[in-house]
């Protein structure tokens, strides 16, 4: 009898092992959040931040481009990844969410791997920048690209005020 209690025992450790992963991870990525935001609040790292920062200029920019030739074209619709979040045809408030939510979740994760890593190992550098790098680059080329659509407009036609 005591044998079969102890390998009971022996098997519910595991059980109780995960249950407290349910509950230390998530305090482990609120704790990296609130870090985060105070980090980026008070500027702690310059090259972050300005990255962060650079981020959300291309996103706003990239988001009243799309916005404007979306209210200028009436048969103009979203194309590309942002689609599947933010609709065929979004409003304003989809296109903040979903840059909040993007930007929010690669400044963390960048945030993450900067502060954990190995900085001297050149591999480490490039892992952390890459995912802002590449939505930087990707939000500025899409606003670009809005920004030089020719919709056909002309000083008579009212959406094209």
């Amino acid at each position: 009898m005591k044998a079969a209690c102890l390998l009971v025992m022996a098997l519910m450790v595991p059980r109780v092992a995960q249950s407290q992963d349910l509950v230390t991870k998530p305090i482990a990525v609120i704790r990296e959040v609130r870090s985060t935001a105070r980090d980026f609040a008070t500027f702690r790292d310059a090259g972050w931040s300005a990255l962060t920062l650079a981020q959300i200029g291309a996103s706003s920019a990239d988001a009243f481009t799309s916005l404007n030739n979306l209210r200028a074209c009436v048969n103009c619709y979203e194309s590309g990844p942002s689609r599947v979040f933010v609709g065929r045809r979004p409003d304003a408030h989809k296109y903040l969410l979903g840059g909040a939510i993007e930007i929010g979740i690669e400044a963390v994760a960048a945030h993450y791997f900067r502060n954990r890593g190995a900085m001297q190992k050149w591999y480490w550098k490039a892992l952390w920048e890459l995912p802002q790098t590449v939505s930087l680059y990707e939000h500025a080329h899409a606003a670009f690209r809005n920004a030089a659509m020719n919709l056909g407009c002309s000083a008579s036609s009212p959406a094209c005020r």
